[in-house]
């Protein structure tokens, strides 16, 4: 999908009365994208808006100063992303979600997904289907909520990229969010196993403070 008709959805979803708006800055010790890094270990900043209206509707977008792990090295990434939530009950929802992902100055490394994201109580089950023949990728996440804080662990496998079974891969992460003041700490550990290619297996620790702002 081209970049205007991807303008396009976003503006739409503008035209109407949101209900809930927020902003989101971030200050991150690296870039981790399901276990790899995007930025060598650097520091980078993010900003996300995000619309919500009360009969499920979403849409937002995202800008982060990376990423300089990507085939073409471009310097920033910036994202959409359209979709409907249906909740059901306190602890059960379904959503789904269109999703581009772009690198200014690249073509090789652009990709879109549509998520379909299952959640009851503190588990979620997602599957991201990749387009144009990106890989699909499974993840599986829970998060516990206790006083200000939230502690969370996920694991996600990728299939083969273009049916080439060196380029998958699996990865999982754990960490916690701290609520202080209007600022989140956060800081996780993250570990991804390349099933094919040894040289490509990765962990560290991300630490990251950001500040939402609702309007």
């Amino acid at each position: 999908m081209k970049i205007l008709n991807k303008l396009f959805i976003l503006l739409l979803f503008h035209s109407a009365s949101f209900s809930e708006n927020e902003i989101n800055l971030s200050l991150n010790s690296d870039s981790i994208w399901r276990g790899m890094t995007q930025n060598n270990g650097e520091p980078t900043i993010g900003a996300d808006i995000n619309f919500s209206l009360e009969n499920g509707f979403s849409s937002g977008a995202w800008i982060e100063s990376c990423c300089s792990e990507t085939s073409s090295f471009p310097t920033r990434e910036i994202g959409f992303y359209a979709g409907y939530e249906k909740i059901f009950t306190e602890n059960l929802a379904i959503s789904f979600n269109y999703i581009g992902t772009n690198y200014p100055n690249s073509k090789i490394d652009n990709y879109d997904e549509i998520e379909l994201n299952f959640s009851f109580y503190d588990f979620e089950i997602s599957y991201f289907k990749g387009l144009d023949d990106f890989p699909d990728y499974y993840e599986l996440s829970y998060s516990y909520d206790f006083l200000n804080n939230s502690v969370f662990f996920s694991y996600g496998d990728f299939d083969s990229y273009k049916n080439d079974n060196t380029s998958n891969g699996s990865n999982y992460s754990f960490g916690m969010d701290s609520l202080v003041k209007d600022f989140t700490f956060s800081f996780f550990y993250y570990h991804f196993n390349a099933n094919g290619l040894r040289d490509m297996d990765d962990d560290g620790v991300v630490f990251s403070i950001s500040k939402k702002t609702s309007f």
